[in-house]
């Protein structure tokens, strides 16, 4: 697909005769009626200038879509949100620890303040995270740059085209190359509202898991961990069940003194484009404290 961005207009060039008219192009790419309903009613899309009808022929045409439409009061922040990827629907950054993605109510120095704080001058980036990490996991977190896409987007989540993988350091030995699969359903502790728990009448939860090593020494190991669920806690809970508890985990494991931070990060995020149409790969670098048991196992 043959895209650029002017300003705030999104020009496409449809060259598909699976998009054969605009209705076409909305069940593709604008999954939410409500957004197709304003893009006609607004203006907010035309095809070579002209404003559109859904039944109106589009392949070797140009569609120009509004893509930021509005705009919002953002206020400037001392810290700003540390950009590892950034493109027209997306911005992904890098989550620090003891930071929440979004307000709980009683505390709002957020990560999604510090990325609206990032576009401060662009105050038309309609700024929501896909999905959230927990207050004490650091690593990538995807949002949203545009209310037009944002459907799609989190479309695209629900159907596990954004995939999010994570490093588990834990307790315990499991020997390198080792995968299994943890199917447990989780819900909330009843004497603990901060807590989840492993129960029967809890929701699916299921998460894949496999071994990049063990420091005998050090008594722990390194899991590659991907989510077929998204529940609260879901890998702290489910590891901690299998009794490999993550390293510094306040609510599931116990302190450890091989790093400074609970030792779960979100270090890449696989996902399919719609409009590059390819799958993509964004990762981070390890903190210094996690990189050192990282290689001190993979040496």
């Amino acid at each position: 697909m043959e895209y650029v961005l002017e300003d705030r207009i999104l020009k496409i060039k449809i060259d598909s005769l699976f998009n054969e008219t605009v209705q076409d192009f909305f069940d593709e790419f604008i999954p939410s009626k409500k957004i197709q309903h304003l893009l006609i009613q607004n203006k907010w899309i035309k095809m070579d200038g002209n404003p559109v009808k859904r039944e109106d022929d589009i392949v070797g045409l140009n569609l120009e879509i509004n893509i930021y439409p509005e705009e919002y009061h953002y206020e400037e922040t001392k810290l700003k949100a540390d950009v590892v990827y950034e493109d027209e629907l997306m911005v992904i950054v890098n989550k620090p620890k003891g930071v929440l993605v979004h307000s709980d109510g009683t505390d709002d120095n957020t990560l999604a303040k510090w990325v609206e704080s990032y576009y401060v001058d662009k105050p038309y980036v309609c700024v929501q995270p896909l999905h959230r990490l927990d207050r004490e996991t650091t690593g990538i977190v995807v949002f949203s740059k545009s209310m037009i896409f944002q459907p799609l987007l989190d479309k695209l989540l629900s159907e596990k085209q954004i995939r999010r993988y994570y490093l588990g350091f834990v307790k315990g030995k499991i020997e390198a190359d080792k995968s299994f699969v943890i199917n447990k359903p989780i819900g909330k502790d009843r004497h603990d509202a901060s807590k989840r728990v492993i129960f029967k009448g809890g929701q699916e939860a299921m998460t894949r898991v496999r071994s990049y090593g063990y420091s005998k020494k050090d008594n722990y190991s390194i899991l590659r961990c991907s989510l077929d669920t998204g529940r609260t806690h879901q890998i702290r809970v489910h590891l901690a069940s299998e009794k490999l508890p993550i390293l510094n985990d306040p609510l599931y494991g116990e302190e450890s003194k091989l790093c400074i931070r609970m030792g779960l990060i979100a270090d890449e995020v696989e996902f399919y484009h719609p409009l590059k149409q390819e799958i993509m790969n964004v990762d981070i670098d390890l903190p210094n404290d996690l990189s050192k048991l990282y290689f001190e196992v993979l040496k």
